[in-house]
C-alpha cells in the first residue's frame, strides 16, 4: 500500500472518528498540561455549551476553562485537575459554570491523563456535557437516573469517549438492519449487551419495538433518504427492556455514510432513556384530568340549589367519571339507619339498591367516618362481613366499593359510595382522593340547598304574611288589588264573565259601641270563617276590603251564580246567631251585599267594577240592609242605568 494510500485512509478513518465526536451530546477536548505542549482540541459542541465558537477558543484551553468556571468552584477544579496530574488518575467532577451571557449552568467534567503519539507528552483528554436539568431534577426525582459507570481504561481513545456517554449510542447499517457498533451503556439503558444487539436477528430488533411503533421499522431506507447531511431526526418509541419491560427511548439519528448516489446506508445515533420523563408526564396528564373533572363535576353540582337536582348529578357524573357500575348516596339518620336519596346504575346493574339497607354502615363505631377517612375494599371476597351481608352483597352481584363520608360541619349527613360488580377492582389512590374531593362538594352543595330551601320558606312565609289580613286571615286589600288586576286582564282575553260581591256588617260601629272592639273583631273573625266555608272554589278569592266591609271576587261566573253565592253568605251570616240588639233589622248580626258581573274589556278597568259593586251595596242598605241588590252590567259605555238590577232580601 502506498504512503498516499495510506495517508487517504488514516484521513478518512479520522473524518469518521471526528464526526463520531461531533455528534456526541457534549462537549470532547484535549487539553496540554503544561505551556511546551502545542497539541490541543475542542469539538464543536462549545457552542452549544457556553455559546462560544471553537475557533475562538484560546489556545490555552485551560486558563481559558477557569475564567469560566464559577468562582466558587475554581479551586475545587484546580485540586481535582492537579490531582490527575500527580497521579495519573481519571477524574470525575461536576462543577457550575458561567456563561457569557450570564446563565450559571452546571456541567459534568470527565478526564483522564493520556500520552501524545510522541509517547512523552501527557494531555487531559475528556468530555463535559450539560447536567443543568439533572441538577434542577435531583431535588424531587433524586432516583431517576443511577450514577454514570466510572471511565474505563481502553487504548482507543473514541472508545473510551464513547463509554463516558450516559447515553446509547450506535452506528446502525441501514440495509442489512443491523448495529455494526453500540457502546457499553446499552446494558445500563437496554439490559442487553452490544454483542447480543450487534449479532441479533433484524426481526428480533424489530419485535423489541412495541406493536405501535414497530412501523419506524418498515422500509429503513425511507426514513433517512430525505435527511440532509448534520441533520438530526429525533423519535420517541417503546422498547422492550432485557427484564421485559417497556422503556420510551428518545433517538437522535444522523447520516453517517452514503453511498456513490447518495443513499444513506449508515446512521449513527444516540438513544436516551425518557422512560421517567414518560411516567412523569402521564402523571400530569393524568392529575390534570382529574382536576378537570373535579371542577367540572363541582360547576355541575353548583348550578342548582335544588337538593334532589344536587344529589343526582352528583352520582350521575361521578359513575361516568369512573367508569363503575353503580354510584349511590346514603343518607343516614340519627339512629344510623337511613335511606338512599340518589343513584345512579347501569343497565347490568340491579336495580333494586334502593331497597336495601347500606351493608358498609353496618358497623357499630361510626368515629371513623366522623374523622372524614374512606372505605375502600378492592375485594369484598377479602373482607371480614358477616354472613348476612356476604348474602346481600351476593345478591347485588357487589364485588368492590369505596365509602366516603358525607360531612356537613362535623354532622355526619351521608355516605357517598361506589360499587363495582362482576369482578374486584383495585381502586387508584387518585379514584379515592377525587372521590373525597366531591364528597366535600357535595357537602357544601348540601349546606347551600338547605339554606336556600330556609331562604325560600322564610320568603314565602312574608309573602303570605303580606298579602294576609292579620285580623281575619283572610286575603288583605293589597291582595285583593292584585288579584282583581290579573284576573281582569286574564277574563278579558277569555271574554268571560267576572263577578264581584262587596258586603259589610250592618251597623258595625253601634256594635262595637255596644259590646266593645274586642267582641267587634272576634264578630269580623267569625263571619270571615264562614265565608270562607261558602266560597271554597280554588280561583275565588275572599278579602277583608277594610273595617267591617268585605269583597268576593268570582272569576268566571255570571250574575245568577253571583248572587246565589251572595245568597248564601248573607243566610250563614245569620246563622251564626251572633246577637245584636242594637240593629235596626234584626236581633242579630246581618250583612248587606252588593253584586256586580261584568265581562272585561278594553273599554274599562276594574276600578269600574268596584265602583259597580260599591254602588249596588248602597242600594241594599238604602232599601232596608240584610239583603243583596245585583247589577249585571251589559254596555258598560253607556249609563248605569242601562244595567238590569235585582233586589234580594
Amino acid at each position: 500500500m502506498s504512503r498516499k494510500q495510506t495517508k487517504e485512509e488514516l484521513f478518512e478513518a479520522e473524518q469518521k472518528y471526528r464526526t463520531l465526536v461531533e455528534q456526541i451530546p457534549g462537549v470532547v477536548y484535549i487539553s496540554p498540561i503544561n505551556n511546551t505542549t502545542k497539541e490541543a482540541y475542542i469539538s464543536p459542541q462549545l457552542q452549544q455549551l457556553l455559546g462560544i465558537a471553537p475557533e475562538d477558543w484560546n489556545p490555552g484551553l485551560f486558563n481559558s476553562w477557569l475564567d469560566y468556571t464559577h468562582p466558587d468552584d475554581r479551586d475545587r477544579l484546580w485540586q481535582t485537575v492537579n490531582t490527575t496530574i500527580a497521579t495519573g488518575k481519571p477524574f470525575t467532577v461536576e462543577y457550575r459554570m458561567i456563561r457569557p451571557d450570564g446563565r450559571i449552568i452546571w456541567v459534568r467534567d470527565q478526564a483522564n491523563l493520556v500520552l501524545c503519539a510522541d509517547g512523552q507528552t501527557q494531555v487531559l483528554q475528556g468530555l463535559v456535557f450539560d447536567i443543568s436539568e439533572h441538577k434542577q431534577a435531583e431535588a424531587t426525582l433524586s432516583d431517576r437516573y443511577k450514577a454514570e459507570e466510572a471511565l474505563r481504561s481502553s487504548q482507543d481513545f473514541l472508545q473510551k469517549i464513547a463509554n463516558t456517554v450516559p447515553h446509547i449510542l450506535y452506528l446502525f447499517d441501514v440495509f442489512k438492519g443491523t448495529s455494526i457498533y453500540l457502546n457499553e451503556q446499552s446494558v445500563a439503558v437496554l439490559g442487553y449487551s452490544a454483542e447480543e444487539i450487534c449479532q441479533a436477528d433484524p426481526q428480533w430488533l424489530m419485535n423489541c419495538f412495541h406493536p405501535d411503533d414497530q412501523h419506524l421499522c418498515y422500509d429503513l431506507p425511507s426514513r433517512f433518504v430525505n435527511l440532509k447531511d448534520n441533520e438530526v431526526l429525533s423519535t420517541e418509541y417503546r422498547f422492550r427492556h432485557k427484564n421485559g419491560e417497556w422503556r420510551w427511548l428518545n433517538t437522535r439519528e444522523v447520516v453517517f455514510a452514503r453511498d456513490v448516489n447518495g443513499t444513506p446506508t449508515q446512521v449513527l445515533g444516540s438513544v436516551e432513556d425518557i422512560n421517567t420523563r414518560k411516567q412523569a408526564e402521564v402523571l400530569l396528564r393524568q392529575q390534570a384530568e382529574r382536576e378537570r373533572l373535579i371542577t367540572e363535576v363541582s360547576q355541575q353540582i353548583r348550578q342548582s340549589l335544588y337538593l334532589d337536582e344536587v344529589l343526582n348529578t352528583t352520582v350521575k357524573s361521578i359513575r361516568e367519571c369512573l367508569g363503575s357500575d353503580s354510584v349511590a348516596i346514603y343518607q343516614l339518620e340519627s339512629n344510623v339507619s337511613g335511606n338512599f336519596v340518589a343513584k345512579s346504575v347501569s343497565d347490568d346493574y340491579p336495580q333494586g339498591l334502593d331497597q336495601t339497607i347500606h351493608p358498609f354502615s353496618l358497623k357499630q363505631d361510626f368515629s371513623y367516618y366522623y374523622q372524614g377517612l374512606p372505605t375502600v375494599l378492592h375485594d369484598i371476597q377479602e373482607s371480614d362481613f358477616s354472613a348476612d351481608v356476604f348474602e346481600l352483597l351476593q345478591l347485588y352481584q357487589i364485588q368492590a366499593a369505596m365509602v366516603v363520608p358525607i360531612l356537613n360541619g362535623e354532622n355526619l349527613w351521608g355516605l357517598l359510595i361506589v360499587y363495582q360488580c362482576g369482578t374486584p377492582r383495585y381502586w387508584q389512590g387518585f379514584e379515592v382522593n377525587f372521590l373525597q374531593q366531591l364528597a366535600s362538594q357535595v357537602a357544601i352543595a348540601i349546606h347551600q340547598s338547605v339554606l336556600y330551601q330556609q331562604v325560600q320558606a322564610a320568603n314565602e312565609e312574608l309573602q303570605r304574611l303580606a298579602t294576609l289580613d292579620g285580623l281575619t286571615q283572610i286575603a288583605n286589600r293589597r291582595r285583593f288589588d292584585q288579584y282583581l288586576e290579573a284576573e281582569w286582564h286574564r277574563l278579558k282575553r277569555q271574554q268571560v264573565p267576572l263577578s264581584l260581591i262587596l258586603f259589610d256588617v250592618d251597623f258595625f260601629k253601634l256594635y262595637n259601641d255596644t259590646y266593645g272592639h274586642l267582641v267587634g273583631d272576634d264578630c269580623l273573625r267569625q263571619l270571615a270563617s264562614s265565608v270562607k266555608n261558602i266560597v271554597k272554589r280554588p280561583a275565588d278569592l275572599v278579602a277583608r276590603y277594610g273595617g267591617e266591609e268585605f269583597a268576593v271576587i268570582l272569576p268566571s261566573t255570571k250574575i245568577q251564580g253571583a248572587i246565589y253565592v251572595a245568597q248564601s253568605i248573607r243566610q250563614a251570616v245569620r246563622d251564626l246567631a251572633i246577637p245584636h240588639t242594637q240593629s235596626s233589622v234584626c236581633d242579630r248580626v246581618t250583612v248587606s251585599l252588593g253584586v256586580v258581573s261584568i265581562v272585561p274589556n278594553c273599554k274599562i278597568s276594574p276600578p269600574y267594577l268596584i265602583d259597580a259593586a260599591d254602588k249596588a251595596l248602597y242600594v241594599a242598605k238604602q232599601q232596608g240592609r240584610d239583603r243583596v241588590h245585583a247589577v249585571c252590567i251589559f254596555n258598560p259605555c253607556k249609563n248605569l242605568s242601562s244595567k238590569t238590577g235585582a233586589q234580594l232580601s
